[in-house]
Order: structure tokens, then C-alpha cells, then sequence
């Protein structure tokens, strides 16, 4: 089994990974990181390491990325609506002036 410290570290990786994903506008999957923070934490609390700081530490980080992870992706959905909005608009502007 890997160190949890060594997995929280790869976990906040890909946390970075898809948050700069977010950032040039793309979708993405969070299927492997949520599969991947359920298992830590169910090997954290079967097997609680020894000297917990670092692990702890390494938790608020994964926390916090993903709290600002999910924050970027609220604001892509909102650009993104606004973006339907907009091509709904146009669309029923130019159908309207086809009409006239």
C-alpha cells in the first residue's frame, strides 16, 4: 500500500492539474481524483500513521485546492451559461431579422 503522504501529495497534484485545465477552459472529469480521496482517507482511518502532522498538513492543503477547485469550476459554470445566453440572444435577434 503507498505511504497516504505520498498519495495526498499525487492527489493535490492532480487537483493542480485539473484546476489549470479549469483555468484555459476546459471540462473535466473528477472521477479519479474523488475515487482516489476516498480511498486515502479510508486507508488513513484503517491505518492511522504514526506521526499524524504531516499527514494533517497534507490534508488542509488537498482541502484547500480543492475548495478553490470547485470555486474555478462555479465561475466556468456561470461563463458558461452566460455563453448559452448569449448564443441564445443572437440567434433569436438574427431569426427575428430574417423575418422582417
Amino acid at each position: 500500500m503507498t505511504d497516504p503522504a505520498h498519495q495526498l501529495d499525487d492527489i493535490t497534484a492532480m487537483i493542480a492539474e485539473a484546476l489549470d485545465a479549469v483555468y484555459e477552459g476546459e471540462n473535466i472529469d473528477l472521477t479519479e481524483i474523488q475515487g482516489l480521496v476516498q480511498e486515502v482517507c479510508e486507508a488513513i482511518q484503517q491505518n492511522p500513521p504514526a506521526d499524524s502532522g504531516p499527514v494533517h498538513d497534507k490534508i488542509i492543503s488537498m482541502i484547500a485546492n480543492l475548495n478553490l477547485l470547485a470555486e474555478e469550476l462555479k465561475e466556468q459554470q456561470k461563463r458558461s451559461g452566460a455563453e448559452v445566453i448569449r448564443h441564445a440572444a443572437r440567434k433569436s435577434y438574427t431569426r427575428n431579422q430574417d423575418d422582417t
